[in-house]
């Protein structure tokens, strides 16, 4: 240990492991019993009466019960991320029992869409995306690791199982390929394949990030300080980190010269094979038959203009492009040929504006069957051990160039032992992290969760438990969270969430007095219900529902919906043409959205969606101008509007102006409105109707205005 950081190291270790004062985090949590409830007429679970005190000692009252429909719409969207129906909140409105609402939050629990929707954070910890990072920022195939997510979070697979399929599915006796296809969530990190890159240097980043992402993800822990030096502040020597690193040092290189001496970079990373199944071989087949009719259409064009070209112009080309002249000749010619003519004859003007959009209709089949969406016998990355494992040093100042001393596989002295028995590599780390000893993992898990459903941690710091963290607001709930998440309910997440939703606390109402706020301005004392921004897939995906354009279909290879012209800048060796998905792929929900690092989605950027090039515990909640304009003049968003309007008309025909615009409202927020909110949209409606007298722009006026409510976009 250098001389510099001995005393701040001591120091940070004797608060973690000294007899006196170990570190709250450090502990391993004990099931503490519920406080005596004090407010029986409140509380309905123990977590309600864990917090009661604490509110009481604050000065604060618990809120009532948020009104039916709006406590409905808001469990709708935590659970599955879509709003329910008009008939579904008028059952619940008829029947706003505790037992009703127990029978709802179970089938949402079994909903397909709960995996759709609580997938999105985890692919933001396992910094998921469809392409590499860096300048180039080529394609990856790594979809299956998402579709694995959504169904282990469905299937309510047990956490430390979770874990361990993706720290070291691949390592498992008799591993399926569902487990190997696991491992992708070490695979997010990105790859650098630009000319000149330095191939071991980036493929120490990538170890460094593993390294990383795990200590946040599972610890809660910022084990990236101790990269070039001790931790400052927590009990980690630099040392530590790399033996922690050594049990990621074992993967195969992923990138490599394309030749020893040039400068260009092919990728060679561990892939495992994924067959189609029997409804996407369909799919191709059904793709193959509209790229041959895409080709003829382009044939067919070019042999129209080519009909069209004056005999002077012929005469001309003879010596410019005789190979053309050739093929026109020939009576029937094929999709290269033609194209050929096309690049020598119809280099610009309207003919080759023409052509290019049809050539571009032809690439975008071809690349969804050859290399992208539809390429059966496709590869999608996991991790894979070396034969011969290697040598693992401490980087001095984290610099590749200057390694240190060596070190083996080990976790940090300051936590609980090795697990004895287990095999010193991935496998067993995963082992060490699920382990009852282990004091954070169940502490961070249940903590995220939390998060997901208040808008705030326990510990407000999600990524951070150490002593540069905060405290727990509420440390004897956290314990009880943790113990009951990983004893009683068996590392159900599932559960977990169930018994946090029915509590009284979860069920309050957002709205409150204004002293009650001043007092409270961040809900630590939880006094009042959750009331968030949705997250950007969710905005879209709650705007499909409400126009009735969203598509159903789950899983399968990204989509690519409508987004604003000349977002992809075209660079370097990738293809960059940003080709639009056909029919119900344009209207999927946004996790099966490509995610280009470079360019990630629009609209999903402006509602602060990360790029996905590091791991994202939280996400941000900013509050701008052009989230407004997003949801005014983003193609897409014009197009959910106008079929909002269109939904409109159709469900409301037999309707008054007053009883159309109130289902409209309830359409989009569930609840029935105020006299005071009907009057707006009245005003709205006919103004825009005596200005153009179009009922179709009228209610598309309407439509924009109802998806751009701040409650439409907030749960």
């Amino acid at each position: 240990m250098r001389p510099g950081f001995i005393t701040l190291f001591a120091l940070a270790f004797s608060s973690v492991v000294g007899s006196a004062q170990p570190h709250w985090s450090y502990v391993v949590p004990a099931r503490p019993a519920p406080p005596a409830a004090d407010n029986e007429s409140w509380a309905k679970t123990p977590i309600d009466r864990f917090l009661f005190p604490e509110m009481d000692n604050a000065g604060l009252l618990p809120g009532g019960q948020a009104q039916p429909a709006r406590l409905l719409r808001r469990v709708y969207l935590d659970l599955i991320g879509l709003p329910p129906s008009i008939a579904e909140t008028d059952a619940f409105l008829a029947d706003p029992s505790d037992g009703h609402y127990a029978r709802i939050v179970d089938r949402l629990l079994a909903m397909p869409g709960f995996g759709e929707k609580w997938a999105i954070g985890w692919l933001d910890l396992a910094r998921y995306a469809d392409s590499d990072g860096y300048q180039r920022d080529g394609f990856r195939n790594v979809w299956p690791f998402r579709d694995w997510v959504i169904g282990a979070l469905n299937a309510d697979m047990p956490y430390d199982r979770f874990t361990t399929e993706q720290l070291a599915g691949d390592l498992l006796p008799n591993a399926t390929k569902s487990q190997v296809i696991a491992t992708g969530f070490h695979r997010g990190p990105i790859l650098n394949l630009e000319a000149g890159t330095d191939a071991e240097e980036d493929r120490i980043k990538q170890v460094v990030d593993r390294v990383n992402t795990t200590g946040t993800v599972w610890l809660g822990t910022s084990l990236a300080c101790a990269q070039c030096h001790d931790h400052k502040h927590d009990p980690f020597s630099i040392e530590e980190y790399y033996s922690m690193a050594a049990f990621f040092n074992n993967t195969q290189q992923e990138g490599r010269r394309i030749e020893p001496n040039g400068a260009g970079m092919k990728y060679i990373g561990p892939d495992v094979d994924v067959p189609l199944t029997a409804e996407e071989k369909a799919r191709c087949a059904e793709i193959r038959v509209k790229l041959m009719a895409a080709e003829q259409d382009f044939i067919a064009k070019v042999e129209e203009f080519c009909r069209e070209l004056p005999e002077e112009r012929l005469a001309g080309l003879k010596k410019e492009a005789p190979k053309a002249l050739v093929l026109i000749g020939k009576d029937k010619r094929t999709f290269r040929e033609a194209t050929a003519i096309k690049k020598s004859l119809f280099k610009k003007g309207e003919e080759a504006k023409i052509l290019v959009k049809l050539e571009q209709k032809v690439n975008r089949h071809m690349k969804d069957i050859n290399k992208g969406s539809f390429q059966i016998g496709f590869a999608s990355r996991v991790m894979k051990e070396m034969d011969k494992p290697r040598r693992s040093f401490v980087l001095k100042r984290g610099d590749f160039l200057t390694p240190g001393r060596e070190v083996k596989p080990a976790t940090p002295s300051a936590l609980h032992p090795f697990p004895e028995g287990q095999p010193k590599n991935r496998l067993g780390l995963a082992s060490w992290i699920v382990s009852p000893d282990n004091p954070l993992t169940a502490r961070v898990a249940v903590n995220r969760i939390w998060a997901e459903l208040f808008g705030r941690g326990l510990v407000t710091t999600l990524d951070d438990f150490g002593l540069q963290g905060n405290k727990p607001t509420h440390p004897a709930l956290l314990d009880w969270l943790a113990v009951t998440f990983r004893d009683d309910d068996a590392w159900s997440m599932k559960r977990i969430i169930r018994r946090i939703v029915l509590s009284a606390a979860y069920r309050q109402s957002a709205v409150t007095g204004g002293a009650k706020r001043a007092r409270d301005p961040g809900n630590a004392y939880y006094a009042r219900g959750p009331s968030n921004r949705l997250v950007a897939e969710l905005v879209r995906d709650n705007a499909l529902a409400i126009s009735g354009l969203l598509s159903g279909k789950m899983l399968g290879p990204p989509v690519r919906p409508v987004q604003p012209d000349k977002v992809w800048r075209v660079i370097g060796e990738v293809d960059n043409t940003y080709y639009l998905s056909d029919g119900e792929d344009l209207h999927r929900r946004g996790i099966y959205t490509l995610w280009r690092r470079s360019a990630h989605y629009p609209s999903f950027a402006n509602f602060d969606a990360p790029n996905r090039g590091a791991c994202t515990v939280m996400r941000q909640s900013s509050n701008t101008p052009l989230q407004a304009l997003t949801l005014m003049n983003d193609p897409a968003y014009v197009e959910m509007a106008r079929a909002f309007a269109a939904r409109i008309q159709q469900e409301t025909e037999d309707m008054d102006a007053t009883r159309r615009l109130a289902h409209a409202f309830r359409i989009a927020l569930c609840r029935h409105p105020g006299a005071d909110e009907i009057e707006i949209l009245r005003r709205i409606y006919f103004t825009s109707l005596d200005t153009d007298g179009s009922e179709v722009e009228a209610w598309f006026d309407v439509a924009t205005t109802l998806l751009n409510l701040h409650e439409t976009i907030t749960k």
